[in-house]
Order: C-alpha cells, then structure tokens, then sequence
C-alpha cells in the first residue's frame, strides 16, 4: 500500500496508511490491513483495556510503520517509523550506529509538517520524536485523549 503521509497540525490528524487518525478513530473501523492486539495495560496504577494496532505502508520510497493505540475504545497516541531506502540497506550494526542520523530525519520530517521544538505542544495535544531503550527512532503524537502523556 502506497498512502500520502500527513501530520495536520491545526487539528492533529495522521494521514497515514489509508486512514485518516482523529481523536473520534476507533479501532473497529480501521482498515483489514491494520493488526489489532487487545490487552489490559497498566497506565497510573490501573488497568486500562487497551488496543494496539499496527500497518505498515509507503510514502514515495519511505517504509513507515504506524502503531496506533487506544485506551477504553479513545485513540490517545499515534507513533510513526520511518526508513529511507539508504536505512533499509545497513547491516544491522549500522543501523543501530545510525541512530543520531534517524534521529534527525524523523526531526526534518515532522518539520516538513510545521511541527516547530520537539515536543511541540498544541491545543490538540503534543508531538515529537523519541529514542527508546533499543535505539528505535519514532515520531509521536498524543492527542488530547491521552491524560497521562500530556502531563
């Protein structure tokens, strides 16, 4: 699937593999291409049900991957991966050692999107890229559903 990938920052909706992610997104009416997994997260001292869903897609050359997640049936956040063809060809040393380097592109892509500071606050909720403990580089994007990330 090849799908234009957006970020409107007036109103915090993804564009990304064929569906549009809006605060009102609910799983059950994502795309077959999505994988859901249903589970109970613990989110401030509580179990919150939860579902994880996934696709992965294009954008010109770019393989995205796009991880939504819902909390008792709210879409709270939107993560998105990003990999250029150049990424895709390093050994899996390289890639690892490329870190600062993704770290950047995600950083100029959501620039391209008018996304200024990272995190960048707006009224809709925040977005920014992250590094997590495994050198993986996404951009995220929590909306105004999400009570514990907006903290």
């Amino acid at each position: 699937m090849n799908t234009a990938l957006h970020l409107d920052t007036t109103n915090g909706c993804l564009s990304a593999a064929g569906v549009v992610a809006c605060t009102d997104t609910r799983a059950d009416s994502l795309p077959d291409s999505f994988a859901r997994t249903a589970q109970a997260v613990l989110v401030e001292g509580r179990l919150v049900d939860c579902v994880f869903a996934s696709a992965t897609t294009t954008s010109g050359d770019m393989a995205v991957q796009l991880m939504l997640r819902f909390e008792e049936l709210l879409l709270v956040s939107c993560s998105l991966t990003l990999t250029t063809p150049a990424l895709r060809k390093l050994e899996e040393a390289d890639f690892y050692g490329s870190v600062d380097q993704r770290y950047r592109f995600h950083e100029r892509w959501l620039a391209s999107m008018g996304v200024s500071g990272n995190p960048a606050a707006f009224p809709w909720g925040r977005a920014g890229v992250a590094r997590d403990r495994s050198d993986n580089v996404y951009i995220y994007i929590h909306n105004r559903n999400n009570r514990w990330a907006l903290r």
